[in-house]
């Protein structure tokens, strides 16, 4: 059977798309980004990867980036579709476990979650929650919505772990846990120059090797990522300290006061200065 890698255009400023659909779909596809379906109404059957799951109104399905998917129905069937990139979730390396039940699978894994599970309807609130935000746009909707996506994915987790024994081999983790080491150095070390060499040092890789493995993991390269969390320690203080922009911009590792208003701007989507007072706390 022919298989298709589908592009997801994100068409906000955040990596997350969430919509309706009762499309039918012809071919078994993939894409680089993760993804939580919802059954609204209808059946039908989910193909992923060598598994078949029979498909029933309020199921949920959790498919990663390189699981080849397709469901079959009769037309009748409507999900709501989550498609997000992993760094949406990972402002910290605190955060990297939220996404274990993607990439953590053991033989007896399910990409559908029981619906006796006695937290299933607090995991439904979660959805509806973030249904409600990303519709109506309200003011800090971005942060809401990343809150609501958290709390999900943390019922999800306590559910793997508490069925599947997730994380009954640590050592064999793959993936996203290879650059752990230095996403880890970057949020401990943001505020000091970085180097390409000494960070590829921290995941034990060549740089050329860590470069491009960075980027095909996070979807962004280790200096825009590195830039991201030098803003967001520097919205963190713009809100919450009297500290000038200058300083604010060293104390966040960046060198001149010009090159952090330009760097802010192009991340934020406003100066440091309209940031500072403005309403908006909302940290990306």
């Amino acid at each position: 059977m022919a298989f298709k890698k589908e592009q997801i255009i994100f068409d906000r400023e955040i990596p997350f798309v969430m919509y309706e659909t009762n499309a039918r779909q012809v071919m078994i596809h993939s894409h680089d980004c993760l993804e939580i379906n919802l059954i609204l109404k209808g059946s039908g059957h989910y193909l992923i990867e060598n598994c078949t799951y029979p498909i029933n109104a309020q199921d949920i399905f959790i498919i990663n980036n390189v699981e080849h998917h397709m469901a079959v129905h009769d037309g009748s069937l409507s999900m709501l579709v989550i498609v997000f990139e992993p760094g949406f979730v990972w402002s910290s390396p605190d955060e990297y476990s939220f996404l274990n039940p993607f990439f953590q699978h053991k033989k007896a894994f399910s990409n559908t979650v029981d619906r006796a599970y006695p937290q299933y309807g607090k995991m439904l609130d979660c959805i509806k929650r973030m249904q409600e935000e990303y519709t109506a746009c309200e003011e800090g909707w971005e942060l809401m919505l990343k809150s609501n996506l958290l709390m999900f994915l943390a019922y999800l987790n306590r559910y793997y772990m508490r069925f599947y024994a997730l994380y009954e081999n640590r050592g064999q983790e793959q993936g996203y846990s290879r650059i752990r080491g230095a996403v880890e150095y970057i949020h401990a070390h943001f505020d000091k120059k970085l180097t390409l060499q000494e960070l590829a040092g921290e995941a034990a890789m060549g740089k050329s090797y860590f470069s491009a493995y960075f980027s095909d993991t996070m979807k962004m390269t280790v200096f825009d990522y590195i830039e991201r969390v030098r803003v967001n320690h520097a919205a963190v203080l713009l809100k919450t300290t009297p500290d000038s922009i200058l300083d604010i911009a060293l104390q966040s590792g960046f060198e001149s006061s010009s090159y952090f208003n330009r760097v802010f701007k192009k991340i934020m989507k406003m100066t440091p200065g309209n940031y500072r007072k403005s309403k908006d706390r909302t940290i990306l």
